[in-house]
């Protein structure tokens, strides 16, 4: 949709954290972990296998919240349309702010935040452990990156938005200043 519209759905990393740059890594490295896992799981579950996680409880809240994990991607997806993009804009874009992005300004980093803490508790092992953890950082460090642009780009009204939505959250934490 997006490419057919005349804009790069691609974008850039110009200007882009290194951990930000890692995130395509990170999702590499997850989606090997599901595929090992699926066709190879009993030696999965071998590698350092945290046992006090192995229960079926831990198993349908994984699966909730990957669940949860799809629908916030899709409904980001969807609520952006034309302007999204896998990395930074290249060309002209506009601010999003209604559909999901009225309570959250990155419900599809947030989606992603809840596939790889579901998985983790569906294979409870260290290198799943590893490969959450490094996803949660590089597109946290990506979300980052990408208000730094949105700042630049929308100025006020970036500014606006920001103070009034949280990123991950449907309201904003904010820091005691002394």
């Amino acid at each position: 949709m997006v490419k057919k519209s005349g804009k790069n759905p691609h974008g850039t990393h110009e200007g882009s954290l290194l951990l930000t740059r890692l995130s395509s890594v990170s999702i590499f490295l997850w989606l090997g972990l599901i595929i090992l896992y699926i066709f190879l799981n009993r030696i999965i579950e071998n590698l350092w296998l945290m046992n006090f996680l192995s229960y079926d409880i831990s198993i349908i809240i994984g699966m909730i919240m990957i669940s949860l994990g799809f629908l916030f991607e899709i409904f980001g997806i969807i609520a952006l349309g034309i302007n999204f993009r896998i990395e930074l804009p290249t060309d002209d874009t506009e601010l999003i702010t209604s559909g999901i992005y009225r309570i959250m300004r990155n419900p599809i980093v947030f989606g992603i935040f809840l596939l790889v803490i579901g998985s983790f508790l569906i294979i409870p092992t260290v290198i799943a452990l590893l490969i959450c953890i490094f996803n949660i950082l590089t597109f946290n460090s990506k979300a980052i990156d990408e208000e730094r642009f949105l700042l630049q780009a929308f100025g006020e009204d970036f500014k606006n938005y920001l103070n009034k939505v949280g990123r991950y959250l449907p309201f904003r934490i904010s820091r005691k200043k002394d």
